[in-house]
């Protein structure tokens, strides 16, 4: 089973978007184990023209010190000049879920983690396209079960444009038999969609992917983009293998952990709460080792894999934590997401990040 979270999981970067992950071993972004299909954010792989291809572009946070120094920037935001895409300080790395009495139980770990945080300064951020980067494009969406890596065919697929589920889609579509479909949307805008199929057949899970990102690829249109789908069989052999058995009533979320160099950290804990520190009852947070599901893991492993089972339906946020090295604890990314019955949620982390939205780097320098 060694890969098979690698596919589904992979980040919003190729980087091309969706959680779209990338090969640690590459500089270039990969949807990194299509091959033999796996879970890998929270993600679509993006690619110009016809087929499902990779995007070359490495990461980029831009300039976090949210100075107002008056020039033209190349990273930074809110500083009076030309935006050319960045990010924006929106809080500090403080344990805001941990008055909650629970909150040890999910976030303790005490080895330092592995990766690169020379990005994090303290503060999440949010990053923001740069100028022109925000266009309208052909997305040529391939519905592909993240297992198996095969088509979809007559998925329903709805998006929503403003990267939240709580109001009606704006767009539905149905796949056609080889799990294609054609929706124009814009790039460096984060999205939403959900993946059904007829639940007469139960074939498939409801799968919702949050915080997807198109990138801006000049004038290639259409942009290939994949949809994940996940299968029932799939859905509950993985808590199966950690010991447990879905709650039908409540949902699951699974995500990667990610650095500033968007490699997988080793010994991040994740907790969920209701955005005040409230964690909802019943709620596990289960880990992998070489991306095999592991009962006895208490943090995140080389595989960066973490998944949350028997969420309650509704709108939460995951944040990830990393031992300081003195007993405490360091909030390094959040991710909101709405979890809705008897569904998948995919949801990365992002070292630095505060609103789960990890920007191609093709977004953010000009694309004027």
């Amino acid at each position: 089973m060694r890969g098979l979270l690698s596919l589904m999981l992979a980040i919003p970067l190729v980087v091309g978007c969706g959680d779209a992950a990338k090969d640690d071993d590459d500089d270039d972004w990969t949807d990194e184990d299509s091959a033999d299909g796996g879970w890998g954010s929270t993600g679509g792989e993006s690619g110009g023209g016809s087929s499902t291809g990779d995007t070359d572009g490495g990461s980029s946070t831009g300039d976090t010190d949210g100075a107002d120094d008056g020039g033209s920037d190349d990273g930074g935001s809110d500083d009076g000049g030309t935006d050319d895409g960045g990010t924006d300080d929106t809080g500090t790395g403080t344990e805001s879920a941990a008055s909650d009495p629970r909150f040890d139980e999910f976030i303790n770990v005490v080895d330092l983690p592995s990766g690169d945080f020379s990005c994090f300064t303290g503060s999440l951020q949010i990053e923001e396209a740069a100028t022109g980067c925000v266009a309208q494009r052909s997305l040529l969406g391939s519905v592909r079960d993240f297992q198996e890596d095969s088509p979809v065919g007559e998925a329903t697929v709805e998006f929503f444009w403003d990267n939240t589920l709580t109001s009606a889609p704006d767009e539905v579509l149905t796949s056609d038999g080889d799990g294609n479909l054609l929706v124009e949307a814009d790039t460096c805008s984060a999205f939403s969609y959900r993946v059904t199929t007829d639940p007469a057949v139960g074939a498939t899970k409801t799968t919702i992917d949050t915080h997807d990102v198109l990138p801006h690829m000049g004038p290639v249109n259409p942009i290939s983009h994949l949809l994940s789908s996940v299968s029932s069989t799939t859905y509950t052999l993985i808590p199966a293998l950690l010991g447990e058995v879905p709650d039908p009533s409540k949902g699951m979320v699974t995500g990667l952990a990610y650095d500033c160099e968007i490699h997988r950290i080793e010994g991040l804990q994740v907790v969920v709460d209701d955005g005040f520190g409230n964690i909802p009852d019943g709620v596990m947070a289960k880990y992998f080792v070489d991306e095999f599901p592991n009962r006895a893991q208490a943090h995140t492993s080389d595989d960066g894999l973490w998944m949350l089972l028997d969420v309650p339906v509704g709108d939460w946020v995951v944040s990830g934590y990393v031992a300081d090295g003195a007993g405490g604890h360091i909030l390094v990314g959040k991710a909101p997401i709405s979890v809705v019955a008897d569904s998948i949620n995919i949801s990365s982390v992002y070292t630095g990040i505060e609103d789960g939205i990890k920007m191609p780097s093709q977004c953010l320098s000009s694309c004027g």
